[in-house]
């Protein structure tokens, strides 16, 4: 071979390794990715996931959540005397994810936990930010804590603070106007997600985590 040639192959070479795309960077958290235009999961809500040791990792949650298996696994390390899962299907047809849903809003409305039938749907359905809103749900019913949320004004109360801190004629000023967004901001209201609404908890979350306790040690 001449030394042409090689000199040829060398460049050819080259070029073909500097032509090549760069391995973007990991912008995933523990291993999860927000699908575009969808809410993200809250860190403390994924942790809680990731801490129930799965059988399968929770990577995209509109996706992952659809069909009711992995809810039913979340369900089963909090009452694995009650929930088998040899009775669920982690299929994506819509017979087996109809029957997974169908099986644990049977077994929440026995056990008396509140499962909306809203969250429900719009998991099965793919309705944007209804996996989401389920996760979080169930995280504050099993754990008792509350998913830190930023609360939205409303309409008006939005257009009083964007004047106020135009700072009209003898109107407050832009200190005064940032008050009062931030004052709007911790009113307690919900969230809407699509088509779906979470609802603030009621005051039973020391009740559920005592039924929990129960169910986990098999007394009544």
């Amino acid at each position: 071979m001449t030394n042409r040639t090689m000199t040829n192959q060398t460049a050819t070479s080259l070029a073909s390794t500097s032509g090549r795309r760069q391995r973007p960077e990991d912008q995933t958290v523990f291993g999860y990715e927000s699908p575009p235009d969808t809410p993200a999961l809250h860190r403390d809500v994924l942790k809680w996931v990731q801490g129930l040791d799965l059988s399968q990792s929770l990577k995209n949650c509109r996706r992952d959540v659809a069909n009711g298996f992995l809810v039913a696994e979340i369900f089963s390390r909090y009452f694995p005397s009650d929930i088998q899962m040899h009775s669920f299907a982690n299929a994506t047809s819509s017979h087996y994810k109809r029957d997974n849903w169908t099986q644990l809003q049977v077994f929440c409305s026995k056990q008396g936990i509140n499962l909306p039938g809203d969250l429900v749907e719009g998991a099965l359905q793919g309705v944007h930010g209804a996996a989401v809103a389920l996760l979080e749900h169930l995280y504050e019913n099993f754990t008792g804590k509350k998913v830190p949320r930023l609360k939205v004004p409303d309409a008006a109360a939005a257009a009083a603070a964007a004047a106020a801190a135009r700072g009209g004629a003898g109107g407050p000023g832009v200190a005064d106007g940032a008050r009062l967004i931030s004052s709007q901001v911790k009113a307690s209201q919900n969230l809407e997600f699509g088509q779906v609404t979470t609802q603030q908890l009621a005051g039973d979350a020391l009740a559920l985590r005592k039924r929990l306790a129960a169910a986990s040690t098999g007394t009544s």
